[in-house]
């Protein structure tokens, strides 16, 4: 048979991409100075609000390794009526005092992914040998060519670089304060991918991806923690694009001497993908 026609035998290398659209919701505590009072970062420091950031990543896969690379940027501001009193980097906060607040965000970080299972591939384990699966492997591709079914776990490792820094501005009785940090990190986890091909049978879709991945690490300087999910669906509408609805989530412990944010963005995301 046609090495085509075998999931997992002959195949050449590939490149994917999602780009799009990420609409981050900022949660989380903050304290800041010495002696610096532990505000919640949307309701207390004025950042409740979502607003629309870019958010994406890219993957070159040869054989059962993934190489690729990710990032976002994120950012919003607002202005309320302080709801308690406390202190922030310095500035005292009376309640009822009007608040200007605003974070930024940024990461940029590089990904490696091996598979280490692929139940209806040719070889479904990296110890399997060629033929070991090769009655699933063949049935797994449908009448165009195409994977009708595949799914892959893979182990995930990667590095990052991430900036985060929050602004606190006391409009009513004056003074600002801020939290800046920039950390270096390293992170493990795991991830799984479902290919689902509809061959023919849904006109302008070619075929379904769902995703879910997963990692836990820590930095320096002073990146106690940082973990992430990414999680989403995509429909292909031909072979190289389609489009993708999901969710990312990116929690981090920061420390700068007294000063601590333990914080979280999550929300919505929409992209094109690619893939070639």
């Amino acid at each position: 048979m046609d090495a085509a026609r075998i999931l997992g035998v002959g195949e050449p290398a590939s490149v994917t991409a999602d780009v799009g659209v990420w609409v981050p919701r900022l949660t989380g505590t903050a304290t800041v100075g010495a002696g610096g009072t532990a505000f919640n970062l949307d309701q207390d420091l004025s950042v409740q609000s979502s607003a629309p950031g870019v958010a994406g990543e890219f993957a070159v896969t040869v054989d059962r390794w993934r190489f690729g690379g990710l990032g976002f940027e994120a950012s919003t501001s607002g202005t309320g009526a302080a709801p308690s009193a406390g202190n922030f980097g310095g500035v005292a906060i009376a309640a009822g005092d009007a608040v200007r607040g605003s974070y930024s965000s940024w990461m940029a970080g590089a990904e490696v992914g091996y598979v280490v299972w692929r139940p209806f591939a040719d070889e479904p384990w990296p110890w399997s040998d060629p033929g070991d699966n090769r009655a699933r492997a063949e049935a797994a591709i449908g009448r165009n060519g195409r994977p009708l079914v595949d799914l892959q776990v893979q182990a995930l490792g990667g590095v990052m670089a991430f900036h985060y820094a929050q602004t606190v501005e006391n409009l009513t009785a004056g003074g600002t304060a801020d939290f800046d940090r920039t950390a270096f990190c390293v992170y493990g986890g795991g991830g799984l991918d479902l290919r689902i091909g509809m061959d023919g049978r849904i006109p302008l879709i070619q075929d379904l991806r769902l995703y879910g991945n997963a990692g836990i690490g820590g930095g320096w300087p002073g990146a106690d923690s940082v973990w992430m999910i990414r999680v989403g669906i995509a429909a292909m509408v031909d072979e190289h694009v389609g489009i993708e609805f999901g969710y990312r989530l990116f929690d981090f412990t920061l420390v700068d001497g007294p000063s601590q944010v333990d914080a979280g963005l999550r929300g919505l995301f929409g992209a094109v993908s690619l893939r070639f």
